[in-house]
C-alpha cells in the first residue's frame, strides 16, 4: 500500500537540536557537580519526556523534601523554554531538511510531531518558514500515538499508508502501536528516505 502521509518529529529529525535541549536543563540550576549529576542522571532516564516531567524530576532529584512542585516546575519549564526556542530557530537544519519538505509538500500530506510544547514549536516552525509544508503541527500535550490516529482519522488512511519519520525511541514506539510504518534517522540520514 503506498504511503500518503509522512509524520515527522522535529529535534533531533528535522534541526540539530538535541543537544541545545540537552544542555539547556543545565543552565537553569547552579553549575556544581551536585546539581551536574541530577541533571546527568534524570536526563539519562527520560529525556524524550515532556520538560515537566524532567524538570519535575530534576527537582525531586536536587530538593528530596519538596511536595508540591507546580509553580516552580511552570516558572523553570518558562526559562527553559526561552533558551531552547531561541535556539532551535537558528541550530542548523538537519542535512537536507528543508530541501526535502520542499520536494515532499505537494506529493504528500506532512505533518509535525513533537514532545516540544505545541505554541513553540509554532513559532519555530513559523521562523524558520516551514508553517506551510504542513497540513498540522502537533506538540505537547499531546501524545504521538494519539496524534496519529488523529491524523490517520483526518486523512481517512490506513496505518500501513502513513510513515512516520524520527530519531527517538518514542517515535519507533508510537509507529508501532500504530501500525505505522516507521523511518529512523539515526540509522539512515534524512536524504536516505526513498518514497514511491
Amino acid at each position: 500500500m503506498a504511503i500518503k502521509v509522512l509524520v515527522f518529529d522535529f529535534d533531533g529529525t528535522l534541526v540539530e537540536s538535541n543537544k541545545l535541549k540537552y544542555d539547556a536543563y543545565f543552565e537553569l540550576f547552579p553549575r556544581d557537580e551536585y546539581h551536574n549529576e541530577a541533571i546527568r542522571n534524570v536526563l539519562s532516564k527520560s529525556f524524550e519526556e515532556s520538560r515537566y516531567s524532567i524538570l519535575e524530576k530534576i527537582l525531586r532529584e536536587v530538593d528530596t523534601d519538596v511536595i508540591e512542585l507546580g509553580e516552580t516546575v511552570n516558572r523553570f519549564a518558562d526559562r527553559y523554554n526561552e533558551i531552547v526556542v531561541k535556539g532551535a530557530k537558528t541550530c542548523p537544519e538537519c542535512p537536507g531538511a528543508g530541501k526535502l519538505l520542499r520536494q515532499l509538500h505537494p506529493h504528500y500530506a506532512l505533518y509535525l510531531s513533537s514532545t516540544t510544547p505545541e505554541e513553540a514549536l509554532r513559532e519555530i516552525i513559523s521562523f524558520r518558514r516551514w508553517t506551510g509544508y504542513f497540513k498540522n503541527i502537533f506538540g505537547y500535550p499531546r501524545k504521538k500515538q494519539e496524534t496519529l490516529r488523529e491524523i490517520m482519522q483526518k486523512e481517512q488512511v490506513s496505518p500501513r499508508q502513513i510513515l512516520v519519520i524520527g530519531d527517538g525511541k518514542s517515535d519507533r514506539v508510537s509507529a508501532e502501536n500504530a501500525g505505522c510504518n516507521f523511518f529512523d534517522v539515526k540509522n539512515k540520514p534524512l536524504l536516505a528516505l526513498q518514497l514511491q
